[in-house]
């Protein structure tokens, strides 16, 4: 995907035929970007079903024609969000992955760090991520979505901690399946956090596990490559 289809680009049909035409949505546009991202935290907070354009509006102080001026329905809002807010979280792992300290392991392990911290200060992106994830099962555009969210952040993270270690991701067989698990780490983590609490979670506590294992396992399969 090319920087201008990211930033410019169509809303899909309702698949739930509602005849809602497609629209060209530009997130360049402050107005829009604005309703992008107070109709994530107002999914975030209450949920798909439960919200409405006009309350989205509200946030903004806008009334809902506004809203419905920039998107025919709230499935065509519910799927632009979902876009526009995993865009916005690839970037905040490339930058997170991208800021490490020097020291091979050192610096996979403050990459992971500061990955783990920006998750955890967007809570909007979490709750999103939840409401996406449980209406996946009904809506195969989100679904759609979704999966390709999570092949893409594999992928950044596969990239990412192979640059940090200095090596070429073909040349290290277990890094898919290793990013596979650091993304799947990273999103059990703030699921528990959500439902539990971070006190009864200890969310931290098991992310500091997590690396401490990560490093013990890296450890073992450098020793395993330099015997080969």
């Amino acid at each position: 995907m090319t920087s201008a289809e990211i930033l410019t680009h169509t809303e899909p049909t309702n698949g739930g035929g509602n005849g809602a035409a497609a629209r060209a949505v530009d997130w360049e546009n402050p107005r829009v970007a604005a309703i992008l991202s107070a109709a994530a935290k107002c999914f975030a907070r209450k949920g798909f079903s439960a919200t409405t354009l006009a309350e989205i509006g509200k946030e903004l102080g806008l009334r809902k024609s506004i809203v419905h001026y920039y998107f025919a329905s709230k499935n065509a809002l519910i799927h632009e969000v979902q876009s526009f807010t995993q865009k916005r979280y690839l970037d905040k792992v490339k930058e997170s992955l991208g800021s490490s300290e020097d020291g091979s392991k050192q610096r996979m392990v403050s990459a992971l760090t500061s990955l783990w911290g920006s998750i955890q200060d967007n809570r909007t992106m979490v709750g999103l991520n939840i409401e996406v994830w449980a209406a996946a099962r009904r809506d195969p555009e989100l679904k759609k979505r979704a999966a390709t969210l999570q092949h893409d952040a594999r992928k950044l993270i596969g990239e990412g901690v192979a640059d940090v270690l200095k090596i070429d991701p073909k040349d290290f067989a277990p890094m898919e399946p290793l990013s596979v698990l650091i993304l799947a780490v990273l999103n059990g983590l703030v699921v528990a956090q959500e439902l539990e609490g971070e006190e009864s979670a200890k969310a931290d506590e098991a992310f500091q596990t997590f690396l401490y294992l990560l490093r013990l396992g890296m450890k073992a399969m450098e020793t395993q490559a330099q015997k080969s």
